[in-house]
């Protein structure tokens, strides 16, 4: 869609650059350069080395893609989409791109390393640093806080000109936002290591947790994110290791069931969906969060579904506060109530 309305140079700040080539060689450029190296950074540098779920260039691919569906764009409609003017769609692209190169140089306050990594190809990109500025504090919304605050996106204008050009970096920012919260699959974890036991303890449960995704996809008709996890019975029947506690000169490994990670990680899903609703809609918004969560046995068979509500936007907010895993119809179905259940199976 992009090179298709890169073509009308009209509407970019800067008429004699061609944008589509400027955008498809800093791709290039994070292929060869960058992309093949974050994961051994995040691994080495971080303050807690570990792990960590893939953050290659696949990654990058996977965020676009799913930026692409909570935007309905599609090869169908490639030429009559105009959700995005051509110059946004420019920006979201790029900021994608770099908006966890930061984990390169580790974990902790990757989001703020973009600007620095988008100076390394302000050639490739054009050469106004400006522009890199603008699109850096896009990138940069995806997550962390701004002066301990974690609205993040607020921090950013609604609207902001670049050359002669308006973009919306707050809705930019949203979109970037939401697709790199959804975009978690198999293919980010580790399957060998994770199969053999040859993880760190304080890594499995979120290899764990990637590995049961069996399929996401968000429907730009409904509104609505679909996710289907597959959990086997040893998935669920005792603790992973998930962080490392330090108390003085104690240290020890922090543990949780899988299914309530997986709970948890609803729960953060529907905060961020809600979110991200604040600045993205009017554009679009996404309704609602359909989850089903099956526990299978050797054949794939289905001993138990756990009956997950729908997460959305309905009745009294105050009545709809707290956890999923503390909701009357899922009590039976976490922790060590699932593991004591699925034993008796075994």
């Amino acid at each position: 869609i992009f090179q298709a309305h890169s073509k009308d140079k009209s509407k970019f700040p800067r008429m004699p650059n061609d944008y589509y080539v400027q955008y498809a060689n800093f791709v290039n450029l994070l292929r060869a350069d960058i992309y093949p190296q974050v994961d051994a950074g995040l691994a080495s540098n971080s303050a807690t080395p570990g792990y960590y779920t893939a953050h290659n260039a696949e990654h990058f691919d996977e965020v676009v893609r799913y930026a692409g569906d909570l935007l309905g764009a599609s090869e169908a409609n490639r030429d009559s989409w105009d959700v995005l003017s051509p110059y946004e769609l420019y920006v979201l692209l790029v900021a994608i791109r770099i908006h966890d190169v930061g984990n390169l140089e580790g974990r902790e306050q990757h989001e703020k390393k973009c600007f620095k990594f988008l100076n390394m190809y302000e050639q490739a990109l054009g050469g106004d640093r400006a522009e890199l500025k603008v699109i850096a504090k896009i990138a940069e919304a995806h997550g962390g806080k701004i002066n301990g605050n974690k609205d993040t996106i607020h921090f950013l204008n609604p609207q902001e000109k670049v050359g002669n050009i308006t973009i919306r970096p707050r809705l930019l920012a949203s979109i970037l936002r939401f697709a790199d919260e959804i975009c978690e699959s198999r293919n980010r974890a580790a399957t060998y290591a994770l199969k053999r036991g040859a993880l760190p303890p304080h890594s499995e449960i979120y290899h764990k947790y990637a590995a049961a995704i069996k399929s996401s996809h968000y429907g730009s008709s409904e509104r609505r994110l679909t996710l289907e996890f597959q959990l086997e019975v040893n998935d669920v029947i005792r603790k992973w290791g998930k962080a490392i506690l330090k108390t003085g000169d104690e240290v020890s490994l922090e543990e949780d069931y899988l299914i309530d990670e997986i709970l948890d990680r609803l729960d953060k899903m529907n905060r961020e969906r809600k979110y991200c609703n604040i600045y993205s809609r009017g554009v679009y918004a996404v309704e609602s969060i359909r989850a089903t969560i099956r526990v299978v046995d050797d054949e794939l068979d289905t001993l138990e579904e756990i009956p997950v509500p729908e997460l959305m936007d309905a009745g009294y907010p105050d009545e709809d506060n707290g956890k999923l895993r503390d909701k009357d119809g899922l009590r039976a179905y976490c922790g060590e109530a699932l593991a004591a259940k699925m034993k008796d199976r075994t």
